[in-house]
């Protein structure tokens, strides 16, 4: 998952430079969202929400995608290991031919300290909630209280034909600070499973926003677009949507349907 526009203070130069290096290299691996998007302030410069080439990314976005990468080796390390020394033997043993995820894991560890983030590890690490774990290092931001009103939810077009190009429309107050959180797309398609995305933000300052997600509905193997409705549900949350951790809640959703047209 990419992450949003940075809330919190910016990184000192080199660190911004090399954690931006870090998440366009993770980014590179992972498989092309079906719905792309971008989010608007309304009034006033755009900020956009899935950023992919800019190099201003903070610790949070970092932490997130990289633990829902490298768990799994953090996970082996440990029972490698046995007994770890520390936070520089325990990310060498995880990533010995990554340099560059030794040193983010190695960034992330310090700053709780080997006991702490092994602590975590084995209390979270087997179904890892990434904004959940990433506050507990004190990487991504906490605000709780957050309040979000939709004021309108639209697809565009209407109706057609396979192939359409579907623009999903969403626009949102926030009324009081959102903390590190999600938003979540789910398209129910008339006959086939449901399918979405979800996108990680590290919390909305108070104004009007606008979002908009695009949906190509061309058949592929993993989707037929077959005539009939489908229904779009939009999600707000504070952390992620439906984890049953602290800092997450439902702010908001809304609902929208669009029709594929037989040819």
């Amino acid at each position: 998952r990419a992450v949003a526009e940075a809330a919190s203070p910016a990184l000192p130069t080199m660190r911004v430079q090399f954690i931006g290096a870090l998440l366009l290299a993770l980014l590179a691996a992972s498989a092309t969202a079906r719905l792309q998007s971008n989010v608007n302030l309304l009034s006033g410069g755009a900020h956009q929400l899935f950023q992919k080439q800019s190099l201003e990314f903070s610790l949070c976005g970092i932490c997130t995608q990289f633990m829902s990468q490298g768990i799994n080796q953090l996970l082996n390390a440990i029972l490698q290991i046995g007994v770890v020394g520390g936070c520089g033997e325990l990310c060498q043993v995880a990533f010995p031919t990554h340099p560059t995820e030794d040193k983010v894991c190695n960034l992330l560890c310090d700053g709780v300290g080997i006991t702490s983030f092994i602590k975590l590890l084995d209390k979270f690490g087997k179904d890892i909630d990434v904004i959940f774990f990433c506050e507990e290092l004190h990487a991504c931001p906490v605000h709780d209280g957050g309040v979000v009103k939709i004021d309108k939810m639209v697809v565009s077009p209407p109706s057609g034909p396979q192939g359409t190009e579907f623009d999903i429309d969403v626009s949102f107050t926030v009324v009081n600070q959102t903390g590190t959180g999600e938003i979540a797309v789910d398209v129910m398609p008339p006959q086939s499973e449901a399918f979405g995305d979800g996108e990680i933000n590290e919390g909305f300052k108070p104004g009007q926003y606008s979002v908009k997600f695009q949906l190509q509905t061309q058949p592929t193997e993993q989707e037929a677009f077959e005539p009939g409705t489908y229904k779009v549900d939009f999600a707000m949350c504070e952390g992620q949507c439906g984890a049953p951790y602290p800092h997450t809640a439902l702010l908001a959703t809304a609902g929208a349907n669009f029709t594929i047209t037989p040819q």
